[in-house]
């Protein structure tokens, strides 16, 4: 198995109070940043023409959203299980752990898509995803639900993908986001293939920013404005071990979020993750 990664097709429940941000939720929009595109664009280009289940989980030693980590240490773990068809359609579930929210198992989600080349080099190829949350808590305007379309171009050791969602159920918002990366062989054996992939994200949002504006001697009112902006640049460093039907991945991340009107310039942020994969042909 050639680096298959399907990240979960979900968005987080986990909110937290800021002042400077009214639609909390929104702020979690970068949890999609690599789902949209390279994961399943790899999936299609390494697999041969059959069916397949893709079992992973992942683990995160800090969960940010948008770059920031709101105060609040935690870690977080997602497990998921994916099917992908040889006329390239795929559906995943997958659920959502977080060490500090009660209840821990925040959320289930269901999403299912497709991927096609658009070129005859096979050097380029869209991907659409429709994607359902349920969580376990009811939160006022929390979207549900998300579309989304990617485009992907790879050509050698260079992959870049472009991908733009909406999401919907609540209070409506919309994303796009950039990943830039480059595989890089260490070793290729037939047991054993060793890669690092060097990224490069980044991710535009909408937020709902809430200022208070003096509107006489004693008197503010809050004036909320939608913004449309950068939030979060990401730079990692993964590491990926396929052992056949088995893989196995360590990555370092460095977050560099954007502040938000009325935002103080929020503090950059690193992490560590580990997932690992088992590919069953069917």
């Amino acid at each position: 198995m050639k680096k298959l990664k399907f990240i979960l097709a979900c968005i987080p429940a986990l909110v937290f109070a800021q002042e400077s941000v009214t639609s909390e939720a929104d702020a979690i929009l970068d949890e999609l940043f690599p789902l949209d595109s390279l994961s399943i664009e790899a999936m299609v280009n390494d697999l041969k023409k059959q069916d397949f289940l893709y079992i992973n989980t992942l683990y995160n030693n800090k969960t940010l959203f948008s770059g920031r980590d709101f105060g609040v240490e935690q870690y977080s773990f997602f497990p998921a299980i994916s099917y992908i068809d040889s006329n390239n359609f795929f559906l995943n579930v997958g659920s959502g752990y977080y060490s500090e929210v009660n209840p821990q198992w925040d959320f289930i989600t269901f999403s299912g898509g497709y991927s096609n080349y658009l070129n005859k080099k096979k050097s380029i190829m869209a991907t659409g995803v429709y994607s359902y949350t349920s969580f376990t808590e009811d939160v006022a305007d929390l979207n549900n639900q998300r579309v989304s379309l990617s485009l992907s171009y790879r050509n050698k050791w260079f992959r870049n993908a472009l991908s733009g969602g909406y999401l919907f159920g609540g209070n409506t918002s919309s994303y796009i986001s950039n990943s830039t990366y480059f595989n890089i062989d260490l070793l290729e054996s037939k047991s054993l293939d060793i890669s690092i992939e060097p990224r490069v994200g980044i991710f535009w949002g909408n937020q709902t920013v809430t200022e208070l504006v003096r509107v006489g001697i004693f008197q503010f009112e809050e004036v909320s404005t939608d913004v449309f902006q950068l939030l979060n640049t990401e730079l990692s460093l993964p590491i990926a071990f396929d052992f056949g039907k088995w893989d196995f991945e360590i990555e370092y991340a460095f977050a560099i979020p954007n502040a938000l009107p009325g935002e103080e310039d929020p503090t950059n942020n690193d992490y560590f993750s580990i997932s690992l994969g088992y590919l069953i042909g069917l």
